[in-house]
């Protein structure tokens, strides 16, 4: 299994227990940095099997894949094309810093496959996901799938070492050769090595305060802020990807 189709079913459920669930609207699926659309499409894929005319629920899967370049759009919405998939899967601009066109609480999931290391703010970005994420109104959490790089430390292991060696030669000097763009590749080996640690990326999604509206009447919550509780932490390619699974939550501050 791709790494990819690997965050494909952590998403949607091996048995597409996303596309089941009850509710009041269609089930939508946010992919963020979505590029050429690679895992868009693997969702939509996921949402035409799962929806089949014997599927219970009377709402249609919504795929929705949001890029900063127009370039990397338009390669999309072609494959999404050939797939015969536009009707489940849109493409549009979009910044994961400021997705000001899409609403609060709208969207059962969001994954991002190798786009947050490049992201200068990653906590303005995670805080946007959180907002768009559902907070209530599924049978099932929202959830929230990362996908991304990162160099093993010294301490660990063997392993750790065979990771670190793929990240600073297999990957530039691979990416290089297929692509015909070394320096990308060599930006790419800098931007791993300087992304944090799966353990401070967990802090850091767990750690933010995120502002909060009430469902009610879309007013700033003062007492109310939002993070990500991580429930899951998949290792991939001896530890050099790894998935962080996560539910959006609210807390109160403490007060004296």
């Amino acid at each position: 299994m791709s790494w990819r189709h690997k965050l494909v079913e952590v998403v949607v459920g091996k048995e597409g227990e996303i596309f089941k669930q009850g509710g009041d609207d269609d089930i939508r699926i946010l992919d963020l940095a979505t590029g050429t659309a690679d895992v868009a499409i693997l969702l939509g894929k996921a949402a035409s099997h799962y929806t089949s005319s014997t599927t219970p629920s009377k709402y249609k899967p919504v795929i929705i894949g949001l890029d900063p370049s127009q370039n990397m759009i338009s390669v999309g919405n072609d494959k999404i094309t050939r797939h015969n998939l536009s009707n489940i899967v849109r493409l549009g601009l979009g910044d994961s810093r400021k997705l000001d066109d899409v609403v609060d609480n709208s969207f059962h999931a969001a994954t991002m496959s190798f786009g947050i290391r490049n992201v200068p703010e990653k906590e303005m970005a995670l805080c946007e996901i959180h907002r768009i994420l559902k907070k209530s109104g599924s049978s099932l959490p929202s959830k929230l799938a990362i996908m991304e790089f990162s160099e093993p430390g010294p301490d660990s292991g063997v392993l750790g070492l065979v990771a670190r060696f793929f990240i600073r030669h297999v990957v530039p000097s691979l990416g290089a050769l297929l692509s015909g763009a070394p320096k990308e590749y060599m930006h790419l080996q800098k931007s791993i090595k300087e992304f944090p640690s799966p353990e401070k990326f967990v802090e850091m999604m767990e750690g933010l305060k995120c502002p909060a509206r009430s469902p009610e009447n879309d007013e700033l919550e003062v007492h109310t802020f939002g993070a990500f509780r991580v429930t899951e932490v998949i290792n991939l390619n001896f530890g050099s990807v790894q998935i962080y699974v996560a539910t959006p939550i609210l807390k109160k501050y403490v007060t004296e």
